[in-house]
């Protein structure tokens, strides 16, 4: 028999008693109130949520609706041609096949990677790259390879469902019709870097466009460059196109009329490489070898206008090896301190001293300051020995007895400047009027003349003030000697130029102290040929030298190509009745290396077409290898035939 509790049957029976049904349906009523409360809150949230996605986002949604099936792909702008002065071609475009993707339409991107990189013969770390450079979606598609054979393109296109968002079709490129000509000029194109973007912000750039990289490609990028279209096309749930929606075509971008011409310049560039061919076979009895001749420069302009009508530099190099890309291979060589620095343009990024072409700045900055007169007379008997400089003593290339400044510019007489400069550094000491660095700094020198091309130099015109502050931080004597005036005064020491401008001095004296700013556009044009923007002289500086002094000067340079002048022997049989030219012979010495040859000139003498500047580098002296390359490019401007060899002149 169970026993029963009688404790819990009390409890029991007492909660019995004290139920009371009222107070269960209170509590009931009020949970069923909170959850009401909840459905109802739930369900204005629901509805206000839908009612923010149609109606104030509904467009918003729409599109990307539409994205799932309408790709927007941009098409490339062809750029605007270059052209001569004549209208000849230097650069054009042309249709090149071309594999590109849609990094959004690839479905399986590592499968199509894998598949491209065994088609097109490129790593697939080299295909991601360019995908993830350039990943922009329905913006672009991003071009893996240039000129594929049609083998693929056909391939692709049959292949298609294996290629998801690859498309093979064709692409705007550059076509160089005379592939080294004028390189340094025209430059080359590349692919934008991430800095170059940062820069051109808010100018329609994107990742993975080709943008000119030096030359007038680069100055003119903006102009060259088109307006890109675009087409949009219809895709399935695998990404295949169905049907094409719409399409802009793009513009090409406008064309620039350049002032070169297209035979000087090929006259210009053989002649340089001729002179320093020759230059290569002559023997430095000094360094016992021959001359290296390794690169140099030569300029042709039109002193009046400013106008650039050839420009050469060497060495040169294809600028069709970078269409499409260039190789690494290629890259590399051109790159290759062995080879020279091909992509330099010497005519405006080499900084060497002037040599001798320079007198022509002290003797008119000696008259100035009325150190010397024209006729002042000299005695020059090999040696220097003045003051300081009898314990060292300066040499001159010669021994011309009896000189005067006048004829010291004609043959290039060293003790005359040498002379000239001594006096400049005891006046400097007194400080006493204009020392002969800012007579320097007059002639435009130790700065860049702002030509319309990418690279240029400033030069160096050196001051006791930049002496010290240089070499306090390179470890060298910071005192201003005699012998630094001296050496400045013949175009020796620390002063630097480019061949562009000591181009620019010869001008200003042709012009009789005008400088005019030297540029290689002429104009710009769009695809109808009509003009857009002219550019026009601009003169940006003035000399302040009594004009007489200047024509005597003239005077002085007509004389170094006849006669006794350091270019006389190079201008033997040149009809210089008909054509007179003038000009100056200059020879740069750098230590341990081979000389600098230099000549400047100008003709015709009287009423000056063409100033040509030409420099050769470790090339020996300028009347025996620069001044023959400014007569072969003389006589082919003037058309002139000439028999026999041309003699070169001995000394500077």
């Amino acid at each position: 028999m169970r026993l029963i509790d009688r404790s819990k049957l009390k409890i029991e029976s007492n909660e019995a008693i004290n139920y009371r049904p009222d107070a269960a349906h209170e509590k009931l009523r009020r949970r069923l109130a909170i959850l009401a409360v909840i459905i109802a809150a739930s369900f204005v949230l629901l509805l206000t949520r839908l009612w923010f996605m149609q109606i104030v986002s509904g467009d918003e949604y729409l599109k990307k609706a539409e994205g799932n099936r309408i790709r927007e792909i941009a098409l490339e702008a062809p750029r605007g041609e270059i052209l001569d002065r004549n209208g000849r071609v230097l650069v054009k475009n042309r249709n090149a096949l071309a594999i590109s993707v849609v990094p959004e339409e690839m479905g399986n991107e590592e499968q199509v990677i894998d598949r491209l990189s065994k088609l097109l013969g490129i790593g697939k770390g080299e295909i991601k790259r360019k995908i993830e450079k350039s990943r922009a979606p329905n913006q672009r598609a991003v071009v893996l390879e240039s000129d594929v054979s049609e083998e693929i393109v056909t391939y692709v296109r049959e292949h298609q469902r294996e290629f998801k968002g690859v498309i093979a079709g064709t692409k705007p490129v550059r076509e160089y019709p005379h592939n080294e000509l004028a390189c340094h000029l025209l430059g080359y194109l590349g692919e934008i870097s991430p800095e170059q973007l940062k820069e051109k912000k808010g100018k329609g750039y994107r990742l993975g466009d080709e943008i000119g990289l030096s030359g007038v490609e680069c100055t003119y990028d903006e102009v060259l460059r088109g307006k890109v279209g675009n087409y949009r096309i219809e895709v399935d749930a695998s990404g295949n196109s169905v049907r094409q929606l719409y399409r802009e075509e793009p513009r090409s971008g406008m064309s620039l009329r350049l002032t070169v011409d297209e035979d000087a310049q090929r006259l210009v560039e053989d002649a340089l490489k001729a002179g320093i061919s020759i230059a290569r076979k002559r023997y430095n009895p000094e360094l016992g070898k021959r001359y290296a001749a390794g690169g140099g420069a030569a300029i042709v302009l039109d002193p009046k206008t400013g106008e650039i009508l050839a420009m050469a530099s060497y060495p040169s190099y294809n600028l069709n090896e970078f269409v499409g890309g260039i190789s690494k291979k290629a890259w590399k060589e051109l790159n290759d301190p062995k080879n020279m620095f091909p992509l330099n343009n010497r005519a405006i990024m080499s900084e060497l001293p002037p040599g001798s072409t320079f007198k022509v700045v002290t003797a008119l900055a000696a008259i100035c300051e009325g150190i010397s007169k024209w006729n002042t007379p000299y005695y020059c008997n090999h040696v220097f020995t003045e003051g300081p400089f009898k314990d060292y003593p300066k040499y001159c290339w010669s021994m011309h007895h009896g000189i005067d400044l006048f004829n010291g510019i004609i043959q290039s007489c060293d003790i005359v400047f040498y002379r000239l400069g001594y006096m400049f550094w005891l006046k400097q000491q007194k400080e006493e009027g204009k020392p002969i660095w800012e007579y320097a700094r007059e002639f435009q020198l130790g700065k860049d003349t702002g030509i319309d091309l990418t690279g240029e130099m400033d030069g160096r015109i050196p001051t006791p003030d930049w002496k010290k502050e240089f070499n306090e931080k390179h470890g060298g004597d910071v005192v201003w000697y005699p012998g630094d005036t001296v050496n400045m005064a013949i175009g020796q020491g620390d002063i630097l130029v480019t061949p562009l401008q000591m181009a620019c001095v010869y001008a200003a004296i042709v012009n009789n102290g005008k400088f005019t700013r030297p540029h290689v556009l002429k104009w710009t044009e769009d695809d109808s040929g009509k003009v857009i923007r002219k550019v026009e002289p601009d003169v940006y500086a003035e000399l302040q030298i009594p004009q007489d002094s200047l024509n005597t000067e003239k005077t002085a340079l007509e004389g170094v190509v006849k006669g006794k002048g350091t270019a006389a022997a190079t201008f033997e049989g040149f009809p210089l009745d008909a054509i007179p030219v003038a000009g100056k012979t200059g020879t740069s010495e750098i230590l341990g290396k081979n000389p600098t040859a230099w000549f400047v000139c100008y003709a015709p003498a009287g009423d000056p077409k063409y100033v040509i500047s030409v420099a050769i580098e470790e090339g020996g002296h300028g009347g025996e290898s620069a001044a023959p390359v400014a007569r072969m490019i003389l006589e082919g401007l003037f058309k002139i035939k000439t028999s026999g060899e041309i003699l070169p002149s001995a000394g500077d």
